[in-house]
């Protein structure tokens, strides 16, 4: 197929029918093991066929990296399930109802997925994803040693994307500035990276902007550790002395959680615990770990052998509270954050510490500051979980809800007009263009 196509929606959708290929095939083979498809065989001579294919297109990174979007229709109610036999069999009541499961499950014409292949030695792979996630890698080596090849269960389905790359290459070297033009102006913005002044971004939607209580306060703590100042460092770090400050942090942040509707037990000191036992006791029921019968919790060299992988976790945040040592100065508490959306809890325990008068370090404070400001900017991702800050230049991150998500509904997370907003004065990377090899 060397004949240039004028490349639109009606024109992909048609070139996948023609192979029988729908996005229903592509999220099947996305129900393998460990995302991996094993091939061997004729499968792993149709891999070698489609990566030589590949070659046509420029190397777009290492390990001859090339890869490109595609664009599949969902698939027609009759290729989703045989209705009739459904509601034979009871599974549906009506024509109507099997209809609304029909399009709850596949509620977008088509799906865009990004597919590249990539070799390394006598390793091939080619990958597919939908910026969010990995939906399937399809090699002949899997990265578990002991897995053989495996292609049984999915051979027909392989047989129709395998002929359906071999068209869109075709398409793709016919005709590449239009197959760019056409992912550059309909890709979906929730698969596109980009950003949006936060200030902007917290007016449209309100409830991103980070509170605080005592922002006189919250603002000095962190402009006191973009600066360096702190309270007079320790020149001992004790467990005990330790769990005193581990507190102090892990009660702000369940009650920042409380305040946003978690629920959660309220810990109470035990009677029967010496007061100056108390916090180590509160150590050992939040991190069940009985810090007393393990060391001698006044020994500094004790200290070093209980300040493993994380011992100052705040729950499952992966915000962590611990003590570094200065030593030309002394010890000091170190706030460290990494999940971009625990901001705002961030800048509570770090207060919290710095009012308790811990000597203080909060990584990221200029961030922080900015993000308080509303002086940063919001990245706009396609996968927003366990975005760690260090990520990007912006402090925090937005995953877009699907257009068809948003509505006027009090339940929705964001409305049309809104959404529409946010995408339109928001700046966008631009995608990777195909250039012929």
């Amino acid at each position: 197929m060397n004949e240039r196509k004028i490349i639109d929606r009606k024109f992909l959708a048609d070139l996948a029918k023609e192979v029988g290929l729908n996005a229903s095939h592509l999220e099947a083979l996305g129900e393998s093991r460990q995302w991996e498809i094993v091939v061997g065989g004729d499968m792993l001579e149709q891999l070698v066929e489609i990566q030589h294919r590949f070659e046509r297109l420029a190397v777009m990174g290492d390990d001859e990296y090339r890869g490109f979007y595609i664009e599949v229709p969902r698939p027609e109610p009759e290729e989703w399930g045989d209705a009739e036999e459904l509601i034979a069999s009871g599974e549906y009541d009506s024509q109507k109802v099997f209809l609304a499961d029909w399009l709850a499950f596949n509620p977008m014409e088509t799906r865009w997925f990004h597919v590249a292949s990539s070799r390394y030695g006598d390793s091939r792979s080619i990958r597919v994803t939908d910026r969010k996630r990995t939906r399937f890698i399809i090699t002949n080596r899997s990265k578990c040693a002991d897995i053989e090849p495996d292609d049984a269960w999915c051979r027909e389905n392989l047989t129709h994307l395998f002929d359906y790359l071999q068209r869109m290459i075709d398409v793709i070297v016919a005709n590449p500035d239009g197959f760019n033009d056409y992912v550059a102006h309909n890709l979906p913005y929730q698969q596109r990276t980009g950003r949006i002044a936060q200030r902007e971004f917290n007016r449209i939607v309100p409830n991103s902007k980070i509170e605080v209580e005592d922002r006189e306060t919250v603002i000095k703590a962190l402009e006191d550790s973009v600066r360096g100042h702190s309270s007079p460092l320790l020149e001992t770090m004790t467990i005990r002395r330790y769990c005193t400050y581990y507190r102090i942090a892990n009660e702000m942040y369940e009650d920042y959680h409380r305040k946003r509707g978690f629920s959660g037990r309220i810990y109470t000191d035990p009677q029967d615990v010496p007061e100056e036992l108390r916090d180590v006791a509160y150590y050992k029921r939040k991190k069940f770990v009985d810090v007393v019968e393990m060391y001698d919790i006044d020994s500094p060299e004790d200290f070093m052998r209980f300040a493993t992988d994380h011992y100052g976790e705040l729950g499952l945040s992966r915000l962590n509270i611990f003590a570094s040592n200065d030593r030309q100065q002394g010890w000091k508490i170190v706030v460290s954050n990494s999940y971009s959306a625990n901001a705002g809890l961030a800048i509570e325990v770090a207060t919290a510490l710095y009012k308790a008068g811990a000597p203080l370090l909060i990584y990221d404070a200029e961030k922080l500051l900015r993000i308080l400001f509303e002086e940063d900017y919001v990245r706009l991702v396609p996968d927003s979980y366990h975005n760690y800050m260090g990520y990007q230049e912006e402090g925090t991150v937005y995953e877009l809800p699907w257009e068809y998500e948003c509505t006027d509904d009090a339940n929705s997370v964001l409305t049309k007009e809104h959404y529409q907003e946010i995408v339109s004065i928001a700046e966008w990377q631009p995608e990777e263009r195909i250039v012929l090899h």
